[in-house]
């Protein structure tokens, strides 16, 4: 039986049809992504599934008894609460289950009756169900993976920015049990590290999902059908990202092909049916009418395939007034960061003309600071930032702050080209997407996608020989990703970024610079190899030795630390072990027959826990500090 069964939905806004009679369904094993254009009704889908709008026509049917999560772009949160009590909210029942097996250790060491034993062993149970001590490790996993650590967790939601919100909503949200969950971009606000754990987790939990994302890489990790909201329908595709883009290509060129072939057929029995009826009215012949009718007939009978439509390839074409010289940038023993805080150290590094650089690190650790240190927006401690000459730089800045919200689309860009007439505004802005009434929206109505469209069209226009861009992938739909892919690589200018879209990364970068060690080195290595799991980013360390900043390390402290992190490893699976066996002793009904007994074992397992809990967090302490003197 679907979890999630849609029949012949239709919605409209306005006059405006959203999507017509379209039907989709949920199984037990479907991983989903579902993907389209900004504007073509993705969140809007999710919202009539969830039952938040109404469905002007079909109906949605949930399955009984399953429990549905949605994950929303916009953080829904409680900012009075704390961290700890956000997260543990979505678990009312796991709390619940605590604090009764906890009243009955309390009652039992007054009452050892065999119906108190009786009671306790059922409380047991039923908290071993609801997760038992497993679900506070799970918890800390999960926000130890999101980049909270313990120190935070008692600090209220209100202080907390707003990437970090729509992350903790992400914790709270894979923490609960469901049976299927709805994710609205769950990427945005993660950088690569989490990205890679978060489509590690998901694959884990083994639950049906369906995923609206623009992360390409994510959803060919994560899903195996998408499902694309295009002309108002659904086009299903039974497999990843990358098939779909290929199938669908497929698609096209056979639907074309079918298209052309019907309609040559249609046209010689239209050019028939004329015929017929011009030598009707010559030959004053009521048989050739009566042809013309009855070919009008079967022509009417056949369905007309639609004419294939590509979405809308926008040719973005970046130029530049002029070039820059061959140094672009030299940075010489610089050091870079804030009075109490110094992101990075001892840089050296250099960008030449036409370089593509993707400026990688973990979130916090200073890329979009670099970034404005190389706009001249702050300058180095230390050190020296040389700036070539001839340089006219473009800056996309990820916030967009420098569009003028007061201001209208159009004069966003009029007042860059005041002498222009309003035809070539129009005509520009069209490149953009933005065609009718949408050139006189103001700003600060428009939404993040098309904030970023604009900013996009203003940047091209300036015709920068150096693009300085800080995550421009956020808010843009796939095709619009495409083209800008399309337009850098066809750019004559020197390109410094930051992303954390890997598939832009892989396609646009021909070097990358990687924060790591209170320092900036260019690599070699891969996505993967650089924001991997940690366990296997130690093996990988210890095992090919390419340490360029440890050459001051003595191997011996090396060697000590990952012998430590192997015995803590290999102790608490040995915990997990025994706590198994000891759990698995409260099946046997003898265990009960002796209360202290009961008391001893619970002691023991409680113990057990508490030093695996320890060793978990020291393992986690153990392995940041052999990756930073490893790196």
């Amino acid at each position: 039986m679907s979890i999630i069964s849609l029949s012949n939905i239709s919605h409209n806004f306005g006059d405006e049809d959203i999507f017509k009679n379209i039907s989709f369904s949920l199984e037990d094993n479907s991983r989903i992504g579902l993907v389209g254009i900004n504007g073509s009704g993705k969140t809007t889908l999710f919202k009539i599934i969830m039952n938040r709008i109404l469905a002007k026509e079909g109906t949605v049917h949930l399955a009984k008894n399953r429990k549905i999560v949605y994950l929303t772009q916009e953080p829904e949160l409680n900012e009075s609460q704390t961290l700890t009590e956000c997260v543990l909210e979505s678990r009312q029942d796991w709390i619940d289950a605590k604090q009764k097996l906890e009243q009955a250790e309390l009652n039992l060491e007054k009452d050892h009756s065999e119906e108190m034993i009786q009671k306790y062993s059922k409380l047991v149970n039923d908290f071993e169900l609801k997760g038992g001590y497993h679900f506070q490790t799970e918890m800390k996993l999960v926000l130890t993976n999101l980049k909270f650590p313990e120190t935070v967790w008692e600090q209220n939601i209100v202080r907390f920015s707003g990437g970090e919100k729509t992350r903790i909503q992400l914790a709270k949200f894979l923490l609960q049990p469901f049976d299927a969950i709805l994710l609205d971009e769950p990427t945005n606000h993660l950088d690569i590290e989490m990205i890679y754990w978060l489509s590690g987790y998901l694959n884990r939990v083994n639950k049906p999902y369906i995923i609206i994302s623009h992360d390409r890489f994510f959803l060919d990790s994560t899903v195996n059908k998408i499902v694309e909201l295009k002309d108002k329908t659904l086009h299903h595709y039974g497999g990843n990202y990358s098939f779909y883009r290929e199938e669908s290509k497929r698609r096209f060129i056979l639907q074309e092909k079918e298209y052309k072939k019907q309609q040559k057929k249609l046209k010689r029995m239209d050019d028939q049916i004329k015929q017929y009826r011009i030598w009707g009215r010559a030959r004053d012949s009521e048989v050739m009418f009566k042809r013309a009718k009855e070919l009008e007939k079967r022509r009417s009978k056949i369905e007309e395939i639609e004419k294939p439509r590509t979405g809308k390839s926008i040719d973005l074409n970046i130029k530049t007034n002029r070039r820059s010289g061959n140094d672009v940038f030299v940075l010489k023993d610089m050091q870079f960061g804030f009075p109490d805080k110094i992101l990075a150290k001892n840089v050296n590094l250099r960008v030449a003309y036409q370089d593509r650089i993707a400026v990688l690190g973990r979130n916090g650790c200073g890329k979009t600071t670099l970034l404005r240190l190389l706009n001249e927006e702050i300058k180095p401690v230390c050190g020296l930032a040389k700036i070539g000459a001839g340089l006219h730089i473009g800056y996309y800045d990820q916030m967009h702050l420098v569009l003028d919200d007061s201001l209208s689309v159009q004069e966003t860009i009029w007042k860059l080209v005041p002498m222009e007439t309003r035809g070539y505004i129009l005509t520009y802005l069209a490149r953009f997407g933005f065609r009718g009434d949408n050139v006189d929206k103001k700003v600060g109505v428009l939404s993040g996608g098309e904030k970023a469209r604009l900013y996009l069209a203003k940047l091209i226009h300036q015709r920068p020989n150096l693009l300085i861009l800080d995550e421009p992938t956020n808010h843009l739909d796939i095709n619009m990703i495409n083209s800008l892919e399309d337009a850098l690589l066809n750019y004559e200018g020197t390109i410094i970024f930051v992303s954390h879209d890997t598939y832009f990364i892989d396609k646009i970068a021909s070097r990358k610079w990687f924060f790591m060690n209170n320092t900036i080195e260019e690599t070699e290595l891969s996505l993967e190899e650089l924001f991997t799991q940690k366990e296997e980013k130690i093996k990988l360390a210890k095992n090919t030795k390419k340490k360029t900043a440890s050459k001051d390390v003595n191997p011996i402290i090396l060697e000590k630390l990952f012998n430590a992190i192997e015995h803590k490893s290999t102790r608490i699976e040995k915990l997990s072990s025994a706590i198994s066996k000891l759990e698995n002793k409260f099946h046997n009904p003898d265990t009960y027959k002796n209360d202290k007994k009961v008391k001893l074992l619970n002691k023991e397992i409680k113990d057990k826990k508490t030093e695996m809990n320890f060793l978990r967090i020291e393992l986690d302490k153990m392995e940041h500090e052999y990756l930073e003197l490893s790196e």
